[in-house]
C-alpha cells in the first residue's frame, strides 16, 4: 500500500501535485472546490454544531433558519438509524443590521405543513448568490448521550399550543422572558409561563387576555365574580353577615339587596338576621327588628340607587341600647369598636330600632368611630348603595372579654385607649407612693350596702381617700368617667355599675362584693374576668348568710337559704329576682376590713 502511495505521489507531481492527480486538477474548477469546502463544513457542523456559526462563517453570515426534520417516527430513544435531513439556508444580514438566529440559537419547532414550508422558501431572498444550496445528508444517529448534549444546546424559537388545547396562553411577561433568555430550555419556558400566568379579579381587567388571544390560537378566560357573602350563625352570642359587591339598602323594606349574576350560596338566596348581638336571650331579641338580605341576579330587579357611598357600611340595631352601662358596652359600644376602628372613621353607621337618647349619650364615641352622619333606617326612605357592608355586630363576651384569647386582650387594651382619648381622660396609669383613692358605688333600692356609713369610716381608717357615687352620679355621663379615672380602686356590689372599670387607669383595682346565693360564677364571668383584659387587678369579697338581708325574709330551712341550687335550676330569671333584686347587704366590719387592708397594701 505504501508503494502505491509513492507511485501516485510521483505521478501527481507532474500534473501540479495533489492527491486528485493531473487529470482531476484540470477538471476541478472553482465551483467544485466550493462544493467540497461546503461539504466539509456541513460534515463538521453535524459532528459539532458549535463549529458552524462560530468557527467557519463570519458574523455577516447566518443560517435562516436551520430546520431539522425527523422523518422516521421516534419509537425508541436509542434508535440506531435515525435519518436526518439538514436544510441549510444561507442568508446575508441586511444592511440595517437586523439580527437573524444563528445555528446555535435555532431549534426544533412544531412540524409545519409542506405548503407552508414551500411558501416560506419562496420568500427568501439571497442577495449575493441568489440561490439556495440544499444538501441532504443521510447518516446514522449518535448514541443517546450525544443526542442529549445536542438537544440541551439547542434553544427553541417558539412553541404554540395546538389548536383546541386547554393549555392557558402565556402572558406578555412570559413572551418577553423567552426573547431575552434564548438559552432557556423548552420545559423551563413552559414552567415560566405557568408561573407568570395571573388571574385578575378586578372588574376592569387589563389587556393581558387580549394580548394572549392575539399571540395564541386558544385562550382560557377566567371570570371571578367580586360579590361575596359570609353569613355566620354558628356563634351562640350573635349572627353576623359580611357582604361585598353591588349592595343596595332599602330602609322602608328592611331589606338589603346584593346584585350578583352568579349564586353566592347554592342553598339559598335569602338570609334573615336580627342585628343585635344577644341572640341567646329570646325576650331581648323580640324587640329587635329583622333585616332581610336578598340576592338578585339582575340589577334591573332592584331599586336604583338614590345615594351611592364610597365607604363601607355597618348595620346594627340599638333597640336595647337603653342606658344599662354593662349592656351598653358589652352589646353595643365595644362590638361597634371591633367593627369600625380599622376604618379610622371612614365608615357609615346604619341604625335600626333607633334610640335617640342613647345615641346622643354616646356621641363622643360614635363621632370618632364614624366621621359621617348616622343613617336612621327607621325614618330613611332613600336607597343607599355600598360596595361592602357588615350586618350585625360581634359580641366576644362581657365587656368584650374572651377567655384565654391574647389577641382579644390586645383589642381590649386598644378599646380602653380609645375611651381615654374620646373622653379626654387624664390618667392612663396608677401612680404608686401616694394615698390611694377608693370610689364606693352606693345603690339605693336593691343590692344596697345597708351600713354604708360604717364601711366608709372603716375605709378611711385603713388609709384610703374615699369618694362615693350614688345612682344619679353614675348616670351622669361623661362626668362619671372622669370621677372614676381620678380614683385607683372601684368598689361595688355585683351590678352594672362595675362596668365603670373601663375608666380606671391601668393597674387600678376592681373590688366586687358578691351577694349570697352561690353567685360566684356569674360574678366572675361578668366582672371578674374582664379586668384582666383591661390591665386591671381584681379582688372579690363573697358575703356570708349573716351579711344578707334574705334572713329577714326567709327562714333558714327555706330553699332560698338552705338550697340555692334549687333556685338556680328554675332559671336565670328566678335567680335574678331572689338573689339580686330582693337582696341587700350588711357587711361584717371585722371580716371586710381584711379585704380592704389587702387592697391598700398593694399600692404601697
Amino acid at each position: 500500500m505504501f508503494e502505491n502511495y509513492k507511485y501516485h505521489k510521483k505521478r501527481n507531481m507532474k500534473g501540479g501535485g495533489g492527491i486528485l492527480g493531473r487529470h482531476d486538477t484540470q477538471k476541478f474548477g472553482c465551483n467544485a472546490m466550493a462544493k467540497c469546502l461546503l461539504f466539509g463544513v456541513v460534515v463538521l457542523s453535524v459532528l459539532n454544531p458549535a463549529v458552524l456559526p462560530h468557527s467557519i462563517f463570519p458574523r455577516k453570515w447566518a443560517a435562516d433558519p436551520v430546520n431539522i426534520e425527523e422523518k422516521p417516527k421516534f419509537e425508541a430513544s436509542n434508535s440506531e438509524h435515525t435519518k436526518l435531513t439538514l436544510r441549510l439556508i444561507a442568508k446575508t444580514e441586511d444592511q440595517d443590521g437586523n439580527k437573524t438566529i444563528t445555528g446555535s440559537e435555532a431549534s426544533t419547532s412544531l412540524p409545519e405543513s409542506k405548503e407552508k414550508q414551500e411558501k416560506a422558501e419562496e420568500k427568501i431572498e439571497i442577495k449575493d448568490t441568489e440561490r439556495i444550496t440544499r444538501i441532504d445528508i443521510s447518516m446514522s444517529s449518535f448514541d443517546s448521550q450525544e443526542k442529549q448534549k445536542e438537544n440541551e444546546s439547542e434553544k427553541p424559537l417558539e412553541k404554540e399550543p395546538p389548536t383546541g388545547s386547554n393549555t392557558p396562553a402565556k402572558s406578555s411577561e412570559t413572551k418577553q422572558s423567552q426573547e431575552t433568555s434564548p438559552s432557556l430550555s423548552l420545559n423551563e419556558i413552559e414552567k415560566q409561563g405557568e408561573n407568570n400566568l395571573t388571574i385578575d379579579t378586578d372588574e376592569n381587567q387589563t389587556s393581558t387576555n387580549e394580548k394572549m388571544q392575539e399571540s395564541s390560537p386558544t385562550t382560557t378566560e377566567v371570570i371571578v365574580n367580586k360579590s361575596k357573602l359570609i353569613y355566620n350563625s354558628a356563634n351562640p352570642r350573635y349572627n353576623i353577615c359580611s357582604i361585598e359587591g353591588d349592595i343596595r339598602v332599602v330602609p322602608d323594606a328592611s331589606t338589603i339587596f346584593i346584585v350578583s349574576p352568579t349564586p353566592l350560596d347554592p342553598n339559598s338566596t335569602t338570609w334573615k338576621i336580627k342585628p343585635y348581638p344577644r341572640k341567646w336571650e329570646s325576650h331581648t331579641m323580640e324587640a329587635i327588628s329583622e333585616m332581610t338580605i336578598q340576592q338578585l341576579t339582575d340589577a334591573n330587579q332592584a331599586r336604583s340607587c338614590d345615594v351611592t357611598h364610597d365607604l363601607p357600611a355597618v348595620v346594627f340595631s340599638s333597640a336595647r341600647f337603653m342606658g344599662n352601662l354593662f349592656h351598653d358596652y358589652t352589646d353595643m359600644i365595644y362590638p361597634l369598636f371591633l367593627a369600625t376602628h380599622r376604618y379610622n372613621g371612614e365608615v357609615k353607621l346604619l341604625v335600626k330600632d333607633y334610640v335617640a337618647k342613647s345615641i346622643e349619650k354616646y356621641r363622643p364615641y360614635l363621632t370618632r368611630l364614624s366621621h359621617y352622619p348616622i343613617i336612621n333606617l327607621d325614618t330613611e326612605t332613600s336607597v343607599h348603595c355600598f360596595s361592602s357592608a357588615q350586618v350585625g355586630l360581634e359580641n366576644p363576651g362581657p365587656l368584650g372579654y374572651k377567655f384565654q384569647n391574647p389577641q382579644n386582650d390586645q383589642a381590649m387594651q386598644q378599646f380602653r385607649h380609645f375611651i381615654r382619648e374620646s373622653l379626654s381622660l387624664e390618667r392612663s396609669e396608677v401612680e404608686k407612693g401616694k394615698k390611694p383613692r377608693l370610689l364606693i358605688l352606693l345603690r339605693k333600692n336593691t343590692r344596697a350596702i345597708i351600713n354604708d356609713d360604717d364601711v366608709i369610716s372603716m375605709a378611711k381608717d385603713v388609709g384610703f381617700e374615699v369618694v362615693t357615687a350614688d345612682v344619679e352620679t353614675t348616670l351622669d355621663f361623661p362626668r362619671i368617667a372622669h370621677i372614676v379615672n381620678s380614683c385607683d380602686v372601684l368598689m361595688g356590689i355585683h351590678g352594672a355599675g362595675l362596668g365603670n372599670m373601663l375608666y380606671l387607669p391601668t393597674n387600678g383595682t376592681v373590688l366586687q362584693i358578691l351577694p349570697y346565693g352561690e353567685l360566684k360564677w356569674v360574678g366572675r364571668f361578668d366582672y371578674g374576668d374582664p379586668p384582666r383584659g383591661f390591665g386591671l387587678r381584681y379582688v372579690e369579697y363573697e358575703i356570708t348568710l349573716e351579711e344578707s338581708s334574705l334572713l329577714e325574709k326567709y327562714p333558714r330551712d327555706h330553699p332560698v337559704i338552705a338550697d340555692p341550687q334549687s333556685i338556680h335550676k328554675k332559671g336565670w330569671q328566678e335567680v335574678y329576682v331572689v338573689y339580686l333584686y330582693e337582696q341587700n347587704v350588711k357587711l361584717d366590719s371585722n371580716r371586710f376590713r381584711g379585704t380592704l387592708e389587702e387592697v391598700f397594701r398593694s399600692y404601697q
